[in-house]
């Protein structure tokens, strides 16, 4: 599911899961946030991309259809936390390297880290209420950087934008072509290694400060819990599976 490899100053982590285009199960939540944190020990920087044409596409539906008691509810959403509230507490930056499609939470994956390189033909999109679910990062972080009306607009329609849209929204840094993403990534991480690791890592803090809220946890699984139990809701996640 995941792949490791150190270059330079940075660890890449690879989702490698193309027969199910990068989408997450639990598992790969786990693996993805113990791959972050062990990035955090070892590299600079850490750089979180995709196999092939797709960066990732969020969570493997079945997790939410699976879910169907309290504590099935506290591990999905409890997966998820961790990875995306933790990479705003890693000392190290994160990058991602978007190189295609990223849905779900694969786009909030996008949002997530400090900062993101896409290439030309990505998209994104939040397609989380059209499967009787939520994106739950997004809304709690993500109006502060593209707006309100552009959050509600990915969310509640589920529609994606464009790699340019994404970058007028403050949702990707820089936009390139495919044979220059690697490169892109690659002065980020040399202009961030060239730094002490002490003022990127307070730089980082200072900036995320009170990004996660005592009751953010909570929150998040009790909207997961009222959707569970909505008829409507399992009825639309049934769908995506009668496709």
């Amino acid at each position: 599911m995941l792949r490791y490899d150190t270059r330079g100053d940075a660890s890449w982590l690879t989702l490698d899961r193309p027969e199910k285009k990068n989408a997450l199960h639990l598992d790969g939540w786990y693996e993805l946030h113990e791959g972050l944190e062990r990035a955090a020990d070892e590299s600079r920087v850490a750089v979180l991309t995709g196999v092939e044409d797709v960066f990732c596409a969020g969570d493997d539906i079945s997790l939410i259809d699976d879910a169907e008691t309290a504590a099935d509810v506290e591990e999905l959403t409890d997966s998820l936390y961790d990875v995306l509230f933790g990479i705003e507490s890693l000392d190290v930056p994160v990058i991602a390297a978007v190189n295609g499609l990223a849905y779900g939470g694969g786009c909030e994956l996008v949002a997530a880290c400090d900062l993101a390189v896409a290439v030309e033909d990505a998209t994104f999109a939040l397609p989380e209420t059209k499967i009787g679910a939520y994106p739950p990062y997004v809304v709690e972080r993500v109006a502060e950087t593209v707006g309100k009306k552009r959050l509600m607009e990915l969310a509640l329609t589920g529609d994606p934008i464009g790699a340019e849209t994404a970058a007028d929204w403050g949702l990707v840094n820089r936009v390139v072509s495919a044979d220059q993403l690697t490169e892109s990534v690659t002065q980020f991480v040399e202009s961030i290694a060239a730094s002490p690791r002490r003022s990127t890592a307070l730089t980082k803090q200072n900036a995320t400060i009170g990004a996660a809220s005592p009751g953010t946890r909570e929150r998040i699984r009790g909207s997961f819990q009222q959707i569970r139990a909505d008829d409507d809701c399992r009825a639309a996640t049934r769908r995506f599976f009668e496709r």
